[in-house]
């Protein structure tokens, strides 16, 4: 086994184990495209010398307000792979709080996942002293007010031109990453307002995934999860780089419409969801049905926390294993 210390060589190692098999499968309209590990590493570096192009320097802090997709993993790793310290907020954070933890933490750069957020922050961008661009993952389609936007396609696309000049340099970058660099920065928000942080480092998130990786050893490579995640919490921000970890191969839902569409035609083995989501899922779905509109061949399901003695039954008569992690979760305590 590899002994990786930080995310830079756990994904250059990947990259040479997987190389052309497939990672990611993502709706495109009627069809589904198919993302290699190497397509995958392609649009990683894209948007890290996309960033580098611009002035993003390890240390620099990034902002992710987004549900856990495709882009927003492909957009941490990046972030990680140079260093960078990524903050994650939920894709419905209030505009308050992304304010002031993006000037507490000097955050350079935003990505957001909705476009709705980004017309918010439009309107009050001034507020945000250190901010030099958002990217916007959704199609923009609205307005755009200012300069400072940028939709992920572009992103892609001018980072792809950087790349074939800043190799030399990205590689040096990477190289340079300590395990003991801050890669992220976990917060949640008490309901009268107070704050708590929990920071991870490279060498802290390597342990973290490794550990939990044991945990799950009994998923396999031709495995096929599936999940839609939309809170900030450690367990949906972390758990599919769980997936990318073990080789798994990967399907997220990018709308909560789209969740019970897409699990039929992915017919995946493995579900990634929390406790919360484990009971919307029971109150919609009739138990006699459940493994059918999960896709048939469900075997796992792994959630943060373990769900009602009524729900636990549900499944174990439906012949699906729940396998609770809540380790993840464990990284920060709500504050008082």
């Amino acid at each position: 086994m590899a002994d990786e210390k930080t995310v830079p060589e756990l994904i250059a190692n990947k990259i040479k184990k997987y190389n052309s098999k497939l990672l990611f499968q993502r709706r495109d309209g009627w069809s589904w495209k198919q993302i290699t590990w190497l397509d995958f590493e392609r649009d990683v570096k894209s948007v890290a010398s996309f960033l580098i192009d611009l002035g993003f320097r390890p240390g620099d802090a990034s902002l992710v307000v987004s549900s856990n997709r495709i882009e927003s993993i492909s957009t941490e790793i990046a972030v990680w792979s140079i260093g960078g310290v990524t903050i994650p907020l939920p894709e419905d954070e209030t505009l308050e709080n992304i304010v002031e933890i993006a000037n507490q933490f000097k955050v350079k750069f935003i990505f957001a996942g909705k476009e709705s957020t980004l017309d918010e922050i439009q309107e009050i961008y001034r507020e945000l002293r250190c901010l030099e661009r958002i990217v916007c993952f959704a199609d923009v389609n609205g307005t755009v007010k200012i300069d400072k936007i940028i939709p992920f396609r572009a992103v892609l696309k001018l980072g792809s031109i950087k790349r074939r000049q800043l190799e030399d340099e990205l590689s040096k970058i990477s190289r340079n990453v300590s395990p003991d660099c801050l890669a992220t920065i976990f917060n949640s928000f008490s309901s009268n307002g107070n704050q708590n942080s929990d920071e991870v480092t490279q060498g802290g998130l390597i342990q973290l995934l490794r550990s939990t990786s044991d945990k799950l050893s009994f998923i396999g490579e031709e495995d096929q999860s599936f999940s839609y995640l939309h809170s900030a919490s450690p367990f949906d921000k972390l758990i599919n780089h769980i997936g990318i970890f073990n080789g798994t191969q990967i399907v997220i839902a990018e709308t909560q419409e789209d969740f019970y569409v897409d699990i039929l035609e992915v017919m995946p083995t493995v579900l990634f969801e929390t406790r919360i989501g484990l009971e919307s899922i029971c109150s919609r779905i009739l138990s006699e049905k459940l493994k059918s509109d999960l896709g048939s061949r469900i075997k796992y399901v792994v959630t943060d926390s373990s769900p009602g003695e009524g729900i636990k039954s549900l499944f174990l008569k439906s012949g699906v294993s729940l396998i609770e992690v809540p380790e993840l979760n464990r990284l920060v305590e709500q504050p008082k």
